[in-house]
């Protein structure tokens, strides 16, 4: 029973594989089953560093075969997350390229192609058992306590011809898939992986694997192989859970007469109790933490260190400064431990150093709480200045800029009980709310910063923590926060008025 044809099938020439280009070519090709992951991100990032360091191409494709699955807002999100990493691919579904189309979905004509070639060959065979009698070849070698192997029965012509005309369990004709042929005293194969070295594999404890299934879709070590050999693909930089896949790809480029890419499997990314990465342990999709408040250049700084170091040692770069030093002989093979605690590290540095401009605009989105036009840039500016310090991450600005606005704060029992109640927190305010609201020039923030130190000197004996936590206080209703005079200016004289009025009356209980 011969595959399908598809008039639309492009016919690809033997020739054409043997071909090789010395153009560094890598891809990324995640499946849309589920939004970017965070070790499929760290893969991506490794791809593309590869490539821009070594002047090549870097393509994304999309493994959309499992039709079940696969849904276009998956898709959207690992175009989105890429883009927001600053990982630009050259080819790909949205900018087309010499070698597309780039979705799996679109190549399946190409799939049953080269399929016929390897039937043609001899390299591959119909099997027309059915599922079931599959599951029971595998419960009896779990019985028996072996390894199971597919017996390869279908591989005879007389016993495959037989069984194609028995119904199936169900009545239905049977609908065959396609094995790839691997001969009985193929051995051992062995492989040079750029990160691992020599890696070898059995061959005899593999066994014959599907190519195309019975649906007519094909089984991801037949479509990659396809794949990668028809787009130059010169590296396939993955995780080490592919490390398995490598021999049954390995021989399917040799059937075709194609030379295999480099292979380079790096370690897995686990989690700080050295488990598999899971929800279990926080977010594990991208875009999880960059709506958390993770900007995405840190983030994207954080997963390069994931299982590679920079030779000149410096962990906070870009993503040119990274390419250029890029290699993969410095990828460990070994586990890469998810610290979460480097990673708030990378993001409250970059927020701290980032320009005032920029934090801007990253911040809006985290601030749509609050009425931002009252205020012009510059006291904007001021503010986020004022208050990034301790930040980690840009969902903890609400808090951290709440007090700005509104024309009152909330004076809690606690606080007004520990700091506004006595004689010298009253005399603080009476003598700040006469003295120095009434002249203070609030024009500008380095005069208003001198008076504010004039102030305080002028009210000694009292202490400084007892002066500054009431003002302080009385003003933004906490004890710490950002710089007072800066506050105070932001704030501007009459909101500062009604809010040190509001905080007497609770102090000595007159009306505000």
């Amino acid at each position: 029973m011969p595959l399908p044809k598809n008039g639309s099938a492009r016919r690809h020439s033997l020739i054409d594989t043997k071909a090789m280009t010395t153009e560094i070519r890598v891809r990324i090709a995640p499946s849309p089953t589920g939004y970017l992951h965070v070790g499929t991100a760290r893969t991506a990032l490794f791809n593309y560093l590869y490539a821009q360091g070594h002047n090549g191409k870097f393509i994304l494709r999309i493994e959309d075969t499992d039709l079940e699955r696969s849904q276009e807002v998956y898709t959207k999100n690992i175009f989105e997350s890429l883009k927001a990493l600053g990982l630009q691919w050259d080819e790909g579904p949205d900018v087309g390229g010499e070698y597309g189309p780039y979705a799996q979905s679109e190549r399946l004509p190409i799939y049953r192609e080269w399929a016929e070639k390897l039937v043609e060959t001899g390299h591959a065979y119909y099997c027309y058992h059915t599922q079931a009698e599959l599951d029971a070849e595998r419960e009896q070698a779990q019985a028996e306590k072996r390894a199971y192997i597919y017996s390869g029965s279908c591989r005879d012509v007389a016993f495959r011809e037989a069984l194609a005309q028995r119904p199936a369990d169900d009545g239905s004709q049977r609908k065959p898939s396609l094995r790839f042929h691997i001969p009985q005293d193929r051995g051992t194969l062995t492989f040079n992986d750029l990160v691992r070295g020599e890696v070898s594999f059995d061959m005899a404890l593999i066994g014959d694997f599907v190519i195309i299934k019975s649906d007519g879709t094909p089984s991801y070590n037949f479509a990659v192989v396809i794949d990668d050999m028809l787009m130059k693909i010169s590296h396939v930089i993955r995780g080490e859970d592919h490390i398995s896949n490598t021999p049954r790809q390995i021989v399917v480029y040799e059937a075709l007469g194609a030379t295999p890419p480099q292979f380079a499997h790096v370690g897995m990314i686990l989690a700080p109790d050295r488990t598999k990465l899971s929800k279990r342990h926080g977010a594990v999709a991208v875009s999880d933490y960059i709506k958390q408040g993770y900007l995405p250049e840190a983030f994207c700084n954080f997963i390069a260190l994931l299982g590679w170091s920079p030779p000149d040692s410096e962990e906070i770069g870009t993503l040119e400064h990274f390419a250029k030093q890029f290699e993969l002989e410095r990828i460990t093979h070994s586990p890469a431990i998810f610290e979460k605690d480097k990673l708030n590290f990378i993001n409250g540095k970059l927020i701290r150093t980032m320009s005032l401009e920029r934090l801007l605009s990253v911040a809006k989105p985290y601030l749509h709480d609050f009425d931002l036009s009252q205020y012009s840039a510059e006291k904007l500016h001021m503010m986020l200045d004022a208050v990034r310090e301790p930040i980690t991450v840009l969902n903890e600005l609400p808090d951290a800029v709440n007090y700005f606005f509104g024309q009152k704060v909330i004076l809690d029992a606690q606080l007004v009980g520990e700091v506004l109640t006595g004689a010298e927190p009253a005399q603080v305010l009476e003598r700040f709310r006469d003295g120095f609201l009434a002249n203070a020039d609030f024009s500008a923030p380095e005069a208003l910063a001198a008076e504010l130190k004039e102030f305080i000197n002028s009210l000694k004996p009292i202490k400084t923590k007892t002066i500054m936590w009431s003002i302080r206080a009385a003003v933004t209703g906490r004890t710490h926060g950002a710089d007072l005079s800066k506050t105070l200016y932001i704030l501007d004289q009459d909101v500062v008025c009604q809010r040190v009025e509001t905080a007497l009356a609770l102090t000595t209980g007159s009306p505000a």
